[in-house]
Order: structure tokens, then sequence, then C-alpha cells
């Protein structure tokens, strides 16, 4: 009977921790797919390249002791399953990260002069600031978890002859990159379409100088900032006259539970008003004011959860998205 073992790295879902794993599995019943199933009832989900070796049962029984005895299970038992876990526990972290919420916003648009739009039974944009329109819209959701989207993935990288493969949406993928790219902007050109029926809807009975989005990255955390500005500017080029420009805003925290790294970055895409000039700047303060309070009473009630690694399989192939494995205080130099 051949025995092979399965190596990868891992993220545990419920502990929170990253961890190297080993599942040795019968060859005549292995396949990806059974792996994963292994891993997930484990509570771990795939979140690297698979490596496979085929073991030699008089080396692993001349190793002995735990690797010995994981052996004899995958031998009598189908398969075992071993995690090297780090030291890594989000549950453990001490601060309350602030997420900036669209009340937030509210309370900006009020100081530089602006208004929230009395809500009608029509869809009306959410705010005006000298006769200038804009909708807030917020991507709370990571499409990577969304089941479409995931079917839609693995069809498009259905010729990749990987056992796991990386879709991090910074990588080069080729002629696949664009293809790709463009289901990642589709998430983003739903939220244009809808403001863009909201303030068409408003121009009926309305007159305004100009219309522009207001963009929260504060879920969708697997889309770098720098391509999130990169597909909205060319939304904006080429997909839509109603909406000439945006605002957009990401926030993200990952944290190990001793470490903690965290991104807020916000700027300016397409033709910006003069009359909005503070409001990039009043938002920037108050991340700042938000911070200092978390450093000195951490009680925010509206938080930004820790990014973890997503990982799905379809058609016996894993696919992963992993935001990389923050050092502890310990390794730092």
């Amino acid at each position: 009977m051949e025995i092979l073992r399965v190596q990868f790295s891992a993220y545990n879902r419920k502990k929170n921790h990253f961890a190297q794993c080993f599942v040795l599995i019968q060859e005549i019943n292995f396949s990806v797919s059974d792996v994963y199933k292994i891993c997930v009832s484990k509570d771990y989900f795939i979140c690297s390249e698979i490596k496979i070796d085929l073991l030699i049962r008089d080396k692993c029984k001349g190793q002995g002791g735990e690797f010995w005895d994981a052996y004899c299970d995958a031998e009598n038992k189908g398969f075992s399953f071993t995690d090297f876990s780090d030291n890594g526990n989000s549950n453990m972290h001490f601060y309350r990260f602030p997420r900036i919420s669209e009340k937030d916003f509210e309370h900006i648009i009020n100081r530089i002069g602006g208004n929230k739009i009395l809500e009608t039974q029509k869809r009306t944009p959410d705010f005006k600031v000298k006769n200038i329109l804009l909708e807030l819209k917020d991507l709370q959701e990571e499409s990577l978890e969304n089941k479409q989207r995931q079917v839609s993935i693995s069809k498009l990288f259905e010729n990749i002859d990987e056992y796991a493969i990386n879709i991090d949406p910074s990588l080069d993928f080729g002629e696949l990159t664009s293809s790709y790219h463009r289901l990642i902007k589709n998430t983003i050109k739903n939220h244009f379409k809808s403001a863009s029926g909201q303030i068409k809807q408003y121009n009926k009975n309305n007159d305004f100088k100009s219309a522009g989005i207001v963009l929260f990255n504060t879920g969708l955390y697997s889309l770098p900032h720098e391509l999130f500005k990169k597909m909205v500017t060319d939304i904006l080029n080429n997909e839509t006259k109603t909406i000439e420009f945006a605002l957009i805003f990401s926030q993200r925290m990952q944290t190990n539970g001793w470490d903690m790294y965290a991104v807020f970055a916000s700027e300016w895409v397409g033709n910006q008003p003069i009359e909005l000039d503070r409001l990039k700047s009043e938002l920037d303060k108050l991340v700042n004011k938000r911070m200092t309070e978390m450093m000195q009473k951490n009680d925010s009630s509206n938080i930004i959860e820790s990014q973890k690694p997503i990982s799905f399989e379809i058609d016996n192939k894993v696919f992963y998205w992993n935001p990389g494995q923050l050092k502890f205080p310990w390794e730092q130099k």
C-alpha cells in the first residue's frame, strides 16, 4: 500500500492561527477534494501551494515516533492529519480597531456645509454639498466568499494544471489577468450602476452641478488599494457619464494576537470639485482621532475584523487568497 504525504500551509478559522499541515493518505484514495474536506473538518483552510511526496515505508518506520504513528493511521484508517500551528490567535488581540461608517461620513458632510438628502419613496443620492451630489457605497463583503464568483473564478483558471492556485488579484496571471480583474471590477461597477440610477432619479425634479460616488472598502480585503483605484479610474473614464469623480477609502486590519498591521487609505479619483477640497482632509482627521481614541479608551463599538485567508475547492482544485502571515514580536529584527 502506497502512502502519500500532502504538505501545505493552512489557516484555522476557529482558533485564528496559521499552521503547517500534513495529510498522510493512501495513494489509491487521494484527491485534492478529499484532502480539502479533511482539512475543513479540522477547521483548517488551505492557503498555500500543495506539495506531495510518495513515502517509503521502511524509512518512515525507522524514523519512528509520531511520524510513524501517523503513517500507521494512514495505512489502517485511510488518512492521518497533523498540524504544527504558530503562536497566533487574533482572539487575543486587545485593541478594538475602529471602523469608519456612513454615519461618521454624514458628520463630516455636515461639518463642511453639506447635508444628508431626505429619503423618499424614490431612490435618491445620500448627500448634497453646495449643489454637488454624493452617493456613498460600502464594499462590506468579500467577493471571493461569494459562491457564484467562486464558480466563475474556477472556470477562468480551469486550464491551469496546479493542485492549488493563488488568486491574489495583485499577481500577474498573464493573458488571464484582464479577465480576472474584470470579474472583480464587476462588483464595483454594480455600485456605480446603482448610484447612477439614484442620481438620475433625483435629477428629474432637481438640478445639480456635478455628481460623485464615495466608495468605502471595509470588507473586500483581497482588493489592494492601488488596484481598487485603477479599477475606479477605468470605470469613471469608460463606463459612466453621470458620475464624474470618486472618493475611495480603504480600511483594513490584520492581527496575529500580538502585533497588528493597519491601513487607512483615501484619495480622489476623477474630476473632484474644488467645493469638496476639505472633505478628504476631514476624513483623514477623523481617522487620526479614532486611532488616538483606540489607544486611549479602546471602546469602539463599530470595529473592523482582522483579515483572514480565503480558500475554496472546485473540481479537484483549491483556490486561495492569503493576506500573509504577520511576524511575532520575538521574530522582529
